[in-house]
């Protein structure tokens, strides 16, 4: 478990680390919460999200600089909660959260089909 934690961390954070520049960030008020877009040097969305009160609030998602999906998750009040999700190479780890605490961590790296139509 603490595996997939330390993963998750620089999954999540380690790539903004590294970056040289000030990526572009947009704040926009819709209401009581405000949005967040970030986006890499080359305009591509890095990650969205929403703020309510100063803290994440609702669903986080972030990419990266090809704008393939990284990760996607739910904050309520600057917690984590709920399922997240955080995809690498072919690999999804499914993180459950509840009050910002992990409950459990799934790896899934075996592509099987689920479901098909025969013609």
């Amino acid at each position: 478990m603490k595996k997939y934690f330390i993963y998750i961390i620089f999954f999540t954070f380690g790539s903004s680390l590294a970056q040289d520049k000030k990526p572009k960030r947009i704040l926009t008020q819709q209401g009581e919460i405000i949005k967040f877009e970030e986006y890499h040097d080359n305009g591509i969305l890095s990650q969205t999200g929403y703020f309510l009160d100063g803290k994440n609030h609702g669903i986080w998602m972030s990419y990266n600089s090809q704008g393939i999906k990284l990760s996607k998750g739910v904050y309520d009040k600057g917690k984590k909660t709920n399922r997240w999700f955080f995809w690498n190479e072919g690999i999804l780890i499914e993180v459950d959260y509840k009050d910002n605490i992990v409950q459990s961590a799934t790896k899934w790296d075996k592509v099987e089909s689920l479901a098909s139509k025969d013609d």
